[in-house]
């Protein structure tokens, strides 16, 4: 799988997700993967205390947009990318690199990402 013939939508005018998600729920990122795999990725900010709590907050909240989505799409996968307000990454943020890997990144490419 690789990232060509996919489709990015961003939570900005104009290339807003809700053609896919909808108005109610509107993450950060989607990816689609023609029509195969949809990356829904979010960012999460706050205080190194609360990294995982705040990761297991947007992955919930997410639950019934992948849910639906099921039907859609072969695959598809949350990706929270948890930063503390100090710049450490929370251990959701694992799920990024396997996106990554999944889509042909090598582990330099990794590397400067994550």
């Amino acid at each position: 799988m690789s990232a060509e013939r996919s489709k990015l939508y961003v939570d900005l005018p104009g290339f807003t997700p809700s053609v896919i998600t909808g108005d109610q729920l509107r993450p950060d990122l989607l990816l689609a993967i023609e029509n195969k795999v949809l990356y829904v990725l979010e960012l999460t900010v706050g205080f190194e205390t609360n990294l995982n709590s705040n990761s297991d907050r947007k992955h919930k909240k997410y639950l019934p947009l992948i849910s639906d989505q099921e039907s859609n799409y072969d695959k598809v996968k949350f990706v929270n990318v948890s930063i503390s307000s100090l710049g450490v990454f929370g251990q959701s943020t694992n799920t990024l690199t396997d996106m990554l890997k999944e889509l042909k990144f090598d582990e330099q490419q990794i590397k400067i990402i994550h």
